[in-house]
């Protein structure tokens, strides 16, 4: 089955009026307005519409470019599409009027993940406890299931095996070149009982892998027991696939 990596387009309207772009127009049209529109309903097909004084605006055919074809282009009729995750401005020029509209590429992290993790290191005043519980090297079966909006990601990481109950509420800001860091409070659900605070998330970060569309990246477990023992354990995430 194929695999791919979904991009999404993030725009804010950042000029819209003539001569409010970087370049100003040598001669703008007097009176007129130049704005990009994103129709209702669409996020990847834009419009120039024109005002001329106090006459309603009218979708005009503007020329179009992006300041960064590498990761968003336009074509002649303003459809956009996104190539790589980062930002980039793309332009409309009627005449002498320009409007520009700031965009970003960013990777889609929703759905629900699985797969598996590694543990790749364990720190404990009992090096004995690491040896039973966290080997180095066990593999486990891993579940996350995200959502997001915009740049923002949120969700829950299950933690278990190889304890009972453990899982972690996560949130982060997808970052400019698309690699995710999320932090969370790891916490304990017995099917009876009131939940227990175990510890945090610690320098989680995942990515979506170009190409497959698998989800990759490491986190660590900073524990604290009832006795107030402080350990850690450090996990390698093998690859999660989706499921929508």
């Amino acid at each position: 089955m194929q695999r791919r990596v979904t991009l999404l387009l993030m725009a804010a309207l950042c000029a819209a009026s003539c001569g409010s772009d970087d370049e100003t127009p040598t001669n703008p049209t007097p009176g007129a307005r130049l704005a990009i529109v994103p129709p209702p309903g669409s996020s990847v097909v834009l419009e120039a519409r024109l005002t001329e004084g106090s006459t309603p605006p009218r979708v005009v055919a503007a020329d179009w470019s992006s300041t960064d074809g590498r990761v968003v282009t336009v074509d002649r009729n303003g459809r956009v599409s996104a190539l790589a995750s980062g930002s980039a401005t793309i332009r409309a020029t009627f005449g002498a009027d320009t409007a520009s509209l700031a965009m970003r590429a960013a990777p889609d992290f929703a759905g629900t993940w699985t797969g598996s993790r590694r543990v790749v290191s364990c720190v404990h005043p009992r090096p004995d406890f690491c040896a039973a519980t966290y080997p180095t090297n066990r593999v486990v079966a891993t579940a996350m299931v995200l959502t997001q909006a915009r740049d923002r990601v949120t969700g829950t990481l299950s933690l278990s095996p190889p304890l009972v109950s453990p899982s972690s509420a996560v949130s982060g800001t997808i970052a400019e070149l698309g690699s995710l860091t999320l932090a969370g409070t790891i916490i304990s659900t017995p099917s009876s009982g009131a939940s227990t605070t175990l510890g945090t998330l610690a320098d989680a970060r995942v990515e979506i892998e170009p190409g497959t569309g698998i989800l990759r990246g490491s986190f660590g477990e900073a524990r604290t027991d009832a006795d107030g023992t402080n350990w850690r354990v450090n996990w390698e995430i093998q690859g999660l696939t989706r499921a929508r």
